[in-house]
C-alpha cells in the first residue's frame, strides 16, 4: 500500500520488488523478440569489453622477449591479432550503435504504452476519485513517474544488465588467469562498499532535496505567472521577487551540495583505483622475478584492474535509478488499481432513444459520510425546463451529477423514461445528454473542433448551424480565421461571454434530448445574456432541460423552480406562483434579484 502521508516526491521504497518489476515487465512482453535482441546486443558489447584487453595483453606476450619465437612469427602473431583488434572495435561498434537504438526504442514503446493505459484508465475513473485526488496529483503520476520509468528503461535497464555482465566477465577472467593476484586484487573491495554505502546514503537526501525545491520552485513559477494580473493589480511584484529568490536559492544550494557529493566520488574511486593497480604492479613484479607471473599475464591484470572500479561506481548510481523506478512504479499502479465507483452493471442495456422523462424517487445521496440530499422527490415531464435555485452547498449541482450519474444515489433512484440510469450503460445514458458548466472548458484546436467535440461526425454545415442558433456565429466570424481560428489554452483569448456561447454551440450541436445548464449564464454580460435568451426560448422548446442559475430572467421562463435548502426542496412552482406565496423563495428573490429587475424596468 502506499504511504499516504508521505510527500510522493519523498518515497523511496526498496531497491527491487518483485511485484512492480513483474508488472512493469509486462508491458515489455508484447516486445519479447525486441528484448531477446537487445540482450544478445548487450552481451556481445560486454563480450568487445572483456576481449579488448586480452588482445591487448595477448600482444605485450606476442612481443615478450622472454618468449622465445622468430621474428617472421611475431610479425604473424601481431597481424593477427591487429586483425582481431580491428574485428572487435567493428562489432561492438556496431552493437553499441543497435543497443542504443533497440533500448530507446524498447523504452519508448513501453512509456508509449503505459501512458495509453494510464488514460484510457483514467477515462473511465468516477468523478469522485478525481475530487478527492485532484488534477495537480494525477498529473504527476502521468507526467514525473512515468518519466521516472522511461529514464529507468531507456539508461538504468541496460546499464545495470551491461555493468554486473562486465564486473562478472573481469572476475572470472582475473580468478582464471591467475587466482592468487586476483584475490589480492579483491581486497579493496570492502573500503569501496564502505564508501559507496556512505555515498549512496547521502546521495538519495541530496537528490530529494534538490527535486523537493525545484518542485517549489516550479510551483510558485507556475501560481505567480497564473496570477500575473492579482500581483501587478497589488504592486506585489518586490515581494513576490524576494520571496522566489529565497526559494530560487534553496535550490541553487541543495544542487550545489549533489554537484559537491558527486564531485567527492569519483576522485575517491580513482585513487582507490590508483591504489589498487599500484599494488599489482608491485605484487605482480615481484612475481615476475620469482617467474610465478608472465609479463602478458600482469599487464592483463592492469587493465582489467583499471575497469574493475567503473562499473561499481555506475551501479551505485544506478541503484538510485532503480530506486525511484520502483517508486514511480508503485504510485503508478496504485492508480491503475483503483476501480470505477460508477460503472455498467453486468448485462447493462443500451437506454433506448428517450422522450425526457425525467424523476427522483425518494434519493439520498452524499460525499463520503455526509448526506446533501435527502428523500428527493422530483417528476419532470418531457419538455419541461426546470430551474433550481437556492444558495450554495444547497444540493443544486448534486442533482445534475446523479442524473449525468456521475455519482450513485445512496437510496432511492433517479430513472429517464423510466429506465433506472444504474440499469442502463453509461454511455447510451450520457449520448443522450447534453451539459454546459459553469467553468466553461475548451480544448486546443479551432473553434470549430470545440464545438464539433461533442459529435465528431457532423458536418461544417450543422456546425455552423449550430453556432448560429446560439448567436455565437457572428463573433466567431470576426475572429481572424473564422471556425478555423485556433482557441488558446482553455480558451483564454476569448471572453467569458463568447467561450459559454461555444459551450451551447457545443452541447446543441450533440442534439440532446435532455439539455443541462450548470449556471451557464451566471458571468455573461447583459447583452450576451440577451441572445442566448432569444435562442433558448426556442431551442429548449420540445427539450427536457434543468438549470441552475443565478440571474432572474432564465428562472421567470422556467416551467417549474425547484426551490433546494439543505438538501431537500422546500418549494416548487413557477417564478410568479412562489412570489406569491412569499416563503422562502421570496426571501431569495427579495435579497438576490428584486434589485436587478427594477434595474431592467
Amino acid at each position: 500500500m502506499m504511504h499516504r502521508d508521505v510527500d510522493p516526491d519523498d518515497l523511496l521504497g526498496k531497491a527491487y520488488d518483485s511485484r512492480i518489476v513483474s508488472r512493469l515487465f509486462a508491458f515489455i512482453r508484447p516486445y519479447k523478440r525486441r528484448l531477446a535482441l537487445l540482450i544478445l546486443l548487450m552481451v556481445t558489447v560486454t563480450a568487445g569489453d572483456l576481449i579488448l584487453p586480452v588482445l591487448f595483453s595477448w600482444g605485450i606476450g606476442v612481443v615478450d622477449p622472454a618468449i622465445e619465437r622468430t621474428r617472421d612469427e611475431r610479425l604473424t602473431l601481431l597481424n593477427l591479432l591487429g586483425l582481431a583488434f580491428l574485428v572487435t572495435l567493428v562489432v561492438r561498434f556496431f552493437s553499441d550503435w543497435a543497443k542504443f537504438y533497440a533500448i530507446t526504442w524498447l523504452g519508448n514503446r513501453v512509456v508509449f504504452d503505459l501512458r495509453n493505459t494510464m488514460f484510457r484508465h483514467l477515462q473511465r475513473l468516477s468523478m469522485s476519485y478525481i475530487d478527492k485526488r485532484g488534477v495537480g496529483a494525477i498529473m504527476t503520476r502521468i507526467q514525473n513517474d512515468v518519466g521516472v520509468i522511461n529514464e529507468f528503461f531507456s539508461e538504468g535497464f541496460a546499464g545495470i544488465i551491461v555493468n554486473l555482465l562486465v564486473l562478472v566477465g573481469i572476475v572470472v577472467i582475473m580468478l582464471l588467469t591467475n587466482w592468487r593476484l586476483a584475490l589480492l586484487s579483491f581486497l579493496v573491495l570492502p573500503l569501496m562498499v564502505l564508501i559507496m554505502s556512505f555515498w549512496r546514503k547521502r546521495a538519495i537526501e541530496t537528490y530529494r532535496a534538490t527535486r523537493r525545491t525545484i518542485g517549489v520552485v516550479n510551483a510558485n513559477l507556475a501560481e505567480s505567472i497564473s496570477g500575473m494580473r492579482v500581483v501587478q493589480s497589488f504592486t506585489r511584484e518586490g515581494t513576490n521577487l524576494r520571496h522566489f529568490d529565497r526559494l530560487n536559492k534553496d535550490n541553487q544550494d541543495t544542487n550545489i551540495d549533489a554537484a559537491r557529493l558527486s564531485s567527492f566520488l569519483f576522485p575517491i574511486v580513482s585513487l582507490i583505483g590508483a591504489a589498487a593497480t599500484s599494488m599489482i604492479v608491485y605484487v605482480g613484479g615481484r612475481m615476475i622475478l620469482n617467474e610465478t607471473l608472465t609479463l602478458q599475464e600482469l599487464v592483463l591484470f592492469i587493465a582489467l584492474i583499471d575497469r574493475f572500479f567503473e562499473p561499481i561506481r555506475d551501479l551505485s548510481q544506478q541503484y538510485n535509478v532503480l530506486q525511484a523506478a520502483m517508486a514511480a512504479g508503485e504510485r503508478i499502479f496504485e492508480v491503475l488499481d483503483v476501480e470505477p465507483e460508477v460503472k455498467d452493471k453486468p448485462g447493462a442495456r443500451p437506454l433506448p432513444p428517450i422522450v425526457g422523462k425525467v424523476d427522483y424517487n425518494d434519493v439520498v445521496f452524499g460525499y463520503g459520510e455526509k448526506t446533501v440530499l435527502h428523500g428527493i422527490d422530483l417528476h419532470v415531464a418531457p419538455g419541461e425546463t426546470v430551474a433550481y435555485v437556492g444558495e450554495t452547498g444547497a444540493g443544486k449541482s448534486s442533482m445534475i451529477n446523479l442524473l449525468m450519474r456521475f455519482y450513485d444515489v445512496k437510496g432511492g433512484a433517479v430513472t429517464i423514461d423510466g429506465f433506472d440510469v444504474r440499469d442502463v450503460t453509461q454511455a447510451s445514458l450520457r449520448s443522450q445528454l447534453g451539459i454546459v458548466l459553469q467553468d466553461t472548458f475548451l480544448f486546443g484546436g479551432t473553434v470549430r473542433d470545440n464545438i464539433r467535440f461533442g459529435r465528431p461526425d457532423a458536418r461544417d454545415e450543422e456546425i455552423e448551424q449550430a453556432a448560429k442558433d446560439v448567436g455565437a456565429h457572428d463573433f466567431i466570424m470576426r475572429l481572424p480565421g473564422g471556425y478555423d481560428s485556433n482557441v488558446n489554452e482553455r480558451g483564454v483569448s476569448l471572453s467569458v461571454g463568447q467561450r459559454q456561447l461555444l459551450s451551447f454551440a457545443r452541447a446543441l450541436l450533440a442534439d440532446p434530448r435532455i439539455l443541462i445548464l450548470d449556471e451557464a449564464t451566471s458571468s455573461i454580460d447583459t447583452q450576451t445574456e440577451r441572445i442566448i435568451q432569444e435562442a433558448l426560448r426556442r431551442l429548449l422548446r420540445g427539450r427536457t432541460s434543468f438549470v441552475i442559475a443565478h440571474r432572474l430572467s432564465t428562472i421567470k421562463e422556467a416551467d417549474k423552480v425547484v426551490v433546494m435548502h439543505q438538501g431537500r426542496i422546500v418549494e416548487m412552482g413557477t417564478h410568479d406562483e412562489l412570489l406569491a406565496r412569499r416563503g422562502y423563495y421570496y426571501g431569495l428573490y427579495s435579497m438576490q434579484w428584486r434589485s436587478s429587475e427594477q434595474a431592467a424596468d
